[in-house]
């Protein structure tokens, strides 16, 4: 006898959406049926005029801990994480002390472990040449290794050690470094060299300037290493057309060179700035209204694969506090994630089975955790959300559950069709009629295969 059934919704997941029923032993899915084709079970949802969805695969998630948790613990994001259907989550490297190193690993390991509702996996960071190191940090679990190509904000030093490269030749020993583990890099790409160019210009706020170049030129150098090396790597959050350019150019010569952007990549355009400030202080920065709009093309075409959050939580008091230079870079925007893709899906802007694959089994195969997560499949892990898709929500940051939630005030206001009901992670209810349920249970995700390299058409739907 099964232990739960879930019957009458609408499957959508691995590209495609099909009417079907789900079948849960345990913390499995064990059976994907036809609606009406599964056996007796011990409990019974009844998903009629739902959708059902795998849980999301956050890629791209800083909590910091165990530094600075007034403004996340994993306690406290995967509580919001659980609320927004997201049962999955990478955390970057960042913290003092940085993830760079066995012994802050398994510290971080040991946090995640008493504290997180859902389940997660930790990135190491990728600034060091030493093959030792590397493979230490592979047997340790990592999901894959982080580098900026740029050096770490002079207040923060302590936070980016072993994280930063900022000169092409170290750029590329230490993708070489790390590329022999097989896993993949992903890599924040600006330029140092342009980065100090342009520090000198504004932008048209009386910023810092911080052109798409900056960006672009990075992600060019990225991808010349990353097809000579022939190592699997990932562009995080992609803000330009210009970067993105450089993505595809590099897929059309058969790279591994994957690209993800973010909600507020998406949905937030350079406009917000005088009016948000620092509160829409993001790097790279927020670029003007056509670049997102070739973000979306690129999402529906297939070279742009996953959306994750890059969630950076900074206290609404710390963003209130700084001046605009000064300021930290992040907006809180994990609880955004899966419905504005949703939304995406739901209005026609991508199409709904797209929509939800960038969010779940795309970042799943690039990291080399599918089938365990990202799909709804017999043998999978039960990480499942219930979706009604005729609800509509207006965002209010005031009602995120992320300890800096407050900060994501620009999304406040915003119309997205579709409403998270119900979240499973491993077959256990976390979120439910409204109210989060549980305090910990979430257990450390290590690889457990290569990195896949996904390929995808247009007519995904």
């Amino acid at each position: 006898m099964l232990d739960l059934r879930i019957v009458g919704g609408t499957v959508v997941s691995d590209g495609r959406s099909r009417p079907a029923d789900v079948g849960l032993s345990g913390d499995l899915i064990v059976e994907v049926a036809p609606q009406g084709g599964l056996g007796p079970a011990r409990r019974e949802i009844n998903a009629s005029g739902l959708l059902v969805i795998p849980g999301a695969v956050d890629a791209h998630f800083h909590c910091r801990a165990p530094s600075h948790p007034e403004r996340a613990t994993f306690g406290s994001e995967s509580r919001a994480a659980a609320s927004s259907g997201v049962t999955t989550l990478f955390e970057m490297p960042i913290s003092n002390p940085p993830c760079s190193t066995p012994e802050a690993f398994e510290l971080r390991r040991e946090l995640g472990e008493a504290e997180s509702l859902v389940d997660f996996a930790l990135y190491s960071g990728a600034g060091f040449s030493d093959p030792a190191r590397a493979e230490a940090m592979a047997e340790c679990g990592a999901i894959g290794f982080k580098l900026f190509t740029h050096h770490p904000p002079p207040e923060r030093i302590d936070e980016f050690e072993g994280l930063c490269a900022g000169a092409p030749e170290e750029i590329y020993d230490c993708l070489r470094t790390v590329g022999a583990t097989g896993l993949r890099s992903a890599v924040h790409a600006e330029s140092q060299q342009f980065i100090v160019r342009f520090r000198q210009d504004e932008d048209r706020f009386g910023h810092p300037a911080r052109p798409p170049l900056v960006e672009a030129a990075a992600v060019g150098l990225v991808a010349t290493i990353a097809r000579d090396l022939g190592t699997p790597t990932h562009i995080v959050h992609i803000t330009s057309r210009l970067a993105m350019e450089e993505v595809q150019a590099a897929q059309a010569l058969g790279v591994d060179l994957s690209a993800e952007s973010c909600p507020h990549y998406l949905l937030l355009d350079e406009s917000a700035i005088p009016e948000f400030g620092n509160f829409v202080k993001v790097g790279p920065p927020l670029r003007p209204e056509a670049d997102a709009a070739y973000l979306w093309e690129a999402l529906v075409e297939g070279s742009l694969s996953v959306v994750a959050s890059d969630h950076a939580p900074f206290t609404p008091e710390e963003k209130s506090a700084a001046s605009y230079a000064e300021s930290g870079q992040g907006i809180p925007s994990l609880e955004m994630l899966v419905p504005a893709m949703l939304d995406a899906g739901l209005t026609g802007r991508l199409p709904l089975a797209r929509a939800v694959e960038v969010m779940t089994a795309n970042p799943a195969k690039l990291y080399g955790i599918y089938p365990r997560k990202g799909t709804i499949s017999p043998g999978s892990e039960a990480d499942l959300v219930l979706v009604d898709p005729e609800a509509t929500r207006t965002v209010r940051s005031s009602e995120f559950l992320a300890r800096s939630g407050g900060s994501g005030r620009a999304y406040d206001g915003m119309k997205l069709k579709g409403k998270v009901l119900t979240t499973l992670s491993r077959g256990r209810t976390v979120f439910e009629a409204g109210r989060v349920k549980g305090e910990s249970g979430g257990r450390f995700v290590r690889p457990d295969g290569p990195p896949q390299h996904v390929v995808q058409t247009q007519d995904a739907g």
